[in-house]
């Protein structure tokens, strides 16, 4: 089905506070599927993920050096997400028994490496994309690779262009134009939780602004989801009482944001697991648009442009197809005789 640009549904979206079980892919999956059912009972149409939500954030990047953080590295490796196996199977079966489009923030495993994606499903129970994270942030590079602009996607549905990306990928401008640039309409924001010190970049305050000003600036509704810390991560992490003390509990800052900037969303409080609700209408995207569209009217092309590469970059090309001829035990036996 097509869906034109006169096209503009009003439709609830939810977007899930929530903490992971952490570096156990299983049980993280299960609550993952019971959080899709509890926002699709209470009718949502759209429903984001925080980042890393399968199976966790590793906070312990954080915490100390890499000797310290490698039997968690191990623990994370072994419980990341393939695709396909059963985990996404599951994924994929809450999609399409609760009809409904979500975003779901994984740590992806593809070949030896891991990286950070955010997978979609739709009504009918299909991947139909993801987006990796195009660049680590910071100490985030010791556990993740690149993504690139192969996986960049903005998918046309009956509730308008859906799109996401991941964390501190909303300060880089650049971003921002190659999103707008694909009339996106109602964006994830997939983030962990808000640190607890005061003035760390990794604050709540900071990451909201971030979201208010993606959320102005490509006149989108903002689906803004977040982790909470808990005291299970920190028992399951956490070695030393200077690193319980780092991670406070709580410092979720789960939102609804309309184009406008104003938060529209049913309140969660920071240390509480919930799902935060709004209902939108697309129209209300117009008035930002007839205002601002940095993509088209408000552009200056003349003399500044942005060029996106949407081709897939990989650092291993194989040529040709290796021709495997397997020679049997018996072929092998020599004739004594």
């Amino acid at each position: 089905m097509i869906y034109t640009m006169s096209h503009f549904p009003n439709f609830r979206v939810a977007a899930v506070q929530a903490s992971p079980i952490l570096l156990d892919l299983d049980a993280t999956i299960e609550k993952t599927c019971r959080l899709v059912d509890e926002a699709a009972s209470n009718g949502a149409k759209v429903i984001a993920f925080p980042e890393a939500y399968i199976p966790g954030y590793p906070w312990w990047i954080w915490l100390g050096n890499a000797d310290y953080g490698m039997k968690y590295y191990i623990d994370l490796y072994k419980n990341a997400v393939e695709i396909p196996s059963l985990a996404v199977q599951k994924l994929s079966t809450a999609a399409k028994r609760n009809q409904v489009y979500f975003c779901v923030s994984v740590t992806e495993k593809d070949g030896g490496s891991l990286y950070l994606t955010q997978l979609w499903f739709d009504p009918r129970g299909d991947l139909i994309g993801k987006h990796r994270k195009f660049k680590a942030t910071n100490a985030e590079k010791v556990i993740w690779g690149d993504g690139d602009g192969s996986m960049m996607p903005v998918f046309e549905t009956e509730f308008g262009n859906l799109g996401g990306l991941q964390c501190w990928e909303h300060f880089l401008p650049l971003n921002l134009a190659a999103m707008t640039s694909l009339n996106e309409q109602v964006h994830v924001a997939s983030w962990p939780i808000g640190l607890p010190q005061e003035g760390h970049l990794f604050g709540a305050e900071q990451c909201l602004i971030a979201t208010k000003y993606y959320a102005i600036t490509n006149q989108v509704f903002c689906l803004l989801s977040s982790q909470i810390w808990t005291e299970e991560q920190r028992d399951r992490i956490c070695e030393t009482e200077e690193q319980r003390n780092f991670m406070a509990v709580g410092h979720g800052f789960a939102r609804i944001i309309g184009p406008n900037g104003e938060e529209i969303g049913t309140p969660l409080a920071h240390d509480e697991e919930g799902i935060t609700y709004a209902d939108i209408d697309l129209e209300q995207i117009i008035p930002g648009k007839f205002l601002i569209d940095s993509a088209g009217h408000y552009s200056t092309p003349g003399f500044l442009s942005l060029t996106v590469d949407r081709t897939e970059k990989k650092p291993v090309k194989h040529i040709g197809n290796y021709k495997q001829e397997i020679v049997t035990f018996d072929e092998l036996q020599f004739n004594q005789e």
